[in-house]
Parts: structure tokens; sequence; C-alpha cells
């Protein structure tokens, strides 16, 4: 009788056993994994990229500098988080020139919200010349502040967060190597020797404005996803007359009149984004992705993807625009309205930026913008509300194209751009996001 009861309690305390152990395997198996990317708020990323934002705008980046500093920065944000995105690929050996990220290792566990909070900032920082006390200090405190949460809403423990911060620091040095090498510093260092408007008239040269040339050779650094900067080149320039019948006679002189329309010169002061009072012109849609973010109420995955798209579109975008610029070398309007049309008191409503006018930078990056946009949402309306701080009441666009439509046509109406700079721009742009649209794959094959 002892023994059967002692073989019916050892059975039943068998039985406890393996139901125990079964039951704990789940729990055991998704204590040792790391948290899916798809399980963390879009804000992180949101934060980081207004947190560049605001560092361009302190720091008064003209646009191309500003492009580089976008497009590393969501570069490292999409490559701390796609480890954990099952089925979504890395950007490396798809961007030119990158190559031996750091790989997370299988056997640790990973905090992808820390990775992104400890990387992020350590590339704007680097990037961003100039950079003030009082912007290391925010971008120190955001990071802070989302690490705490962090910590809070997953319970880590210190040794996901060493092998975060480990992984995260691997991740933001082999960006930084990367962006080194992409010929910023040569490209800056070059000596330009101007071009004669002797038998030229329709030349820009520094001289004519008291004006400086700005980086005239960007276009010899490296592109992110372009094969080179003259892919998408425009179709030439109208040809050069005095003839008020010619196109470009009539070309200048729509620029003239609209600089006496009070509500045009409201639409180019809008788009303006002058360097140290928003995120400059390649901030600007930007700014309209990171309200985007709360207005289509998007996931984390979605808002990597679109962070990229974009930046890496404006980056590439600007290298192709400057090659134009430097190749065609053509002059501001202001120019050939005090010296052909004799106003020449006039100055453009916007101030007319050291570098050639054909083609626009805005309009190469509006055409880009709203391109990825509408590839990624469709024809969506938006509101951009970005410049409220300036005294701009909010405008709402039924669609991308629209407000890249309106982008372009600010220049004109604020007096820095010819027509057809802004036309031939808006299609280098939408020339450009394509090639990046066929490029760069974020889903595994």
């Amino acid at each position: 009788m002892y023994n059967q009861f002692v073989t019916k309690l050892l059975r039943c305390c068998l039985l406890a056993i393996l139901v125990f152990s079964f039951s704990c395997q789940p729990d055991d198996k998704e204590e040792s994994s790391s948290k899916p990317t798809a399980d963390f708020s879009a804000e992180l990323p949101q934060e980081w990229m207004t947190q560049a934002y605001n560092s361009v705008k302190r720091t008064g980046l003209f646009a191309l500098d500003a492009s580089r500093v976008y497009a590393y920065t969501a570069i490292t944000m999409y490559e701390s988080m796609v480890h954990g995105m099952p089925g979504y690929r890395s950007l490396e050996g798809q961007l030119n020139g990158l190559t031996n990220l750091p790989k997370p290792d299988p056997n640790k566990r990973y905090d992808w919200g820390i990775v992104i909070c400890h990387a992020t900032p350590q590339v704007i920082a680097e990037l961003t010349p100039n950079i003030s006390a009082g912007t290391v200090f925010s971008l120190q405190a955001t990071a802070d502040r989302q690490a705490d949460n962090l910590v809070l809403q997953n319970g880590l423990d210190q040794e996901v967060m060493k092998n975060s911060k480990d992984f995260a620091d691997q991740l933001a040095l082999a960006i930084l190597q990367w962006a080194a090498s992409d010929g910023r510093a040569s490209v800056g260092n070059k000596n330009y020797t101007e071009r004669s408007r002797v038998g030229n008239p329709q030349f820009w040269t520094g001289a004519t404005l008291s004006q400086q040339y700005m980086l005239p050779y960007w276009w010899e650094s490296r592109p992110l996803a372009i094969e080179r900067a003259q892919v998408c080149q425009p179709a030439a320039p109208y040809e050069y007359s005095t003839d008020p019948n010619s196109a470009y006679y009539k070309d200048v002189k729509e620029v003239l009149d609209a600089s006496f329309d009070p509500a045009k010169v409201e639409i180019g002061r809008y788009w303006a984004n002058n360097p140290g009072v928003s995120g400059s012109p390649a901030g600007s849609w930007i700014g309209i992705a990171n309200q985007l973010v709360d207005q289509f109420d998007m996931d984390i995955q979605t808002t990597l993807k679109m962070y990229v798209l974009l930046a890496c579109s404006t980056r590439d975008g600007f290298i192709s625009c400057w090659y134009s610029k430097y190749t065609y070398n053509l002059q501001r309007p202001v120019t050939y309205i005090r010296e052909v049309i004799n106003q020449q008191n006039w100055a453009s409503p916007v101030p007319t930026p050291p570098y050639p006018d054909y083609t626009s930078g805005t309009s190469v990056n509006a055409g880009a913008s709203s391109r990825i946009l509408t590839h990624l949402f469709g024809s969506r309306s938006f509101t951009d509300a970005q410049h409220t701080d300036k005294g701009f009441a909010p405008r709402k666009f039924n669609n991308f194209r629209d407000a890249g439509t309106e982008a372009f046509h600010s220049r004109i109406y604020g007096g820095v751009h010819m027509r057809r700079a802004c036309e031939e721009g808006f299609k280098q742009g939408t020339c450009i996001a394509d090639l990046l649209i066929e490029k760069i794959k974020f889903e595994q094959k």
C-alpha cells in the first residue's frame, strides 16, 4: 500500500513538473529574445529627426550640409532598428560605399530603442558643424529621457543596456567612418576659378552681387543611391536674350511682376526656409514628415522608411542639382532685372542665395520629396504647420504634388529663380526619387 502511494505521488509530481516546464517555455523564450521593432513607438525616430531639424536650424546650416545631416541621421535610425524587423533588409550593400556595418550577436538580448537613442545623437552631433553646447545638451537630454522611459516600459536589466549601448557605439562609429569618406572635406577645400562674364553676360559670378561661392564642387561628393551627379540632368536653360519677346526675357519678367503681388510674395516667404530661421530648404519636407507621423498615425517601420527615402533623395537631389548649377552657371533674376530691365534698385523679396540659378534646389527637393511621399501614402491631404512660430498660418494641401508645385512656384514668387529653373528642377527631383524607389529595397525578397 505504501509503495503504491509513493508511486502515485511520484507520478503526480512528475506530471506537475512537466506541466510547469512546458507552461514556462514560451515566457522563457520571450525573456531571452529582443523586443521586436514593431512594438516600439514611431515617436522615437520622430523625436530624433526633429532634433536633427532643430540642430540644423540653430547652427544656421545651408541646404547642402543640412541634407547631409538628415541623410546620415535617417540611415542611423533605420540601421538601429532593422535587426528587430523580421523580413526587412539592412541598407548595407544598397547605398554607395556602405559596407561592414556591425551585426548584433544572436546570443545576446538587445533593446532596439536603446540602440536608436544612443547611436543617433552621436551621429547628429558629429556631423553638425560648429554645434553649440545648447544643442549638445538638448541631444543628451532627449537620449536620457528616452532611455529612462524605455527602462521603465520594458524592464531592462544591466546586461541588455550594456549590449544595446555597445552595439549603438559600434554602429555610430561605422556610420561616421562611412560619412567621413563621402568627400565633404575635400569639396570644401577646393579652389574655384570664377568664369568671366565677358562675352557671357548670362553667367553668375560672386562679384556681381558681392557674394562668396558656396561649395561649387559639392557635386563631386559621393551620393548615397544614385550612381553619379550627372544622372537626371535637365534640359538646357533658355537661350540668353535681351529681346522682350524672347523666352528668357519673359521668364525673368514673370519674376519681377510676381514681386509686386503680395499673395505670391507671401508664398515665396513661406517656403523660403532661410538658414537660421528653419531647418533650411533641405529640411522643409523633413518638417512636413515630422508632422505626418502624427497626422497619419504611422507605425515605426513606415516612419523609418519614410525618413530614409526622403533624406536620401534630398541629399542626392542636391548633388545632382549642384552639377547643373555649375554646368550652366546661370545668373540670378536680380542681375538681369537690374542690368537689362533697368530696375536698378530692385531686390528679391526672399534673399538671393550665393550660387547660380539653374536648377532650383528647392524645386529639386520638392519634386523628390513630393514623389517619395506620394509613393508611400498615395494622394492624401495633409496640413503643414511648421512655420507658425514665424507668423504663418498652417497650410492645408490636397496632396503632396500640390504642395510640391507650390514649393517650386515659391522660388519664382520669392524673386530668386526663373520658372524654367523651377520646372526643370522639379522634374529633376522626381527623377532622382524614382531612381531611389527602384534601388532601395526594404523588404527581403
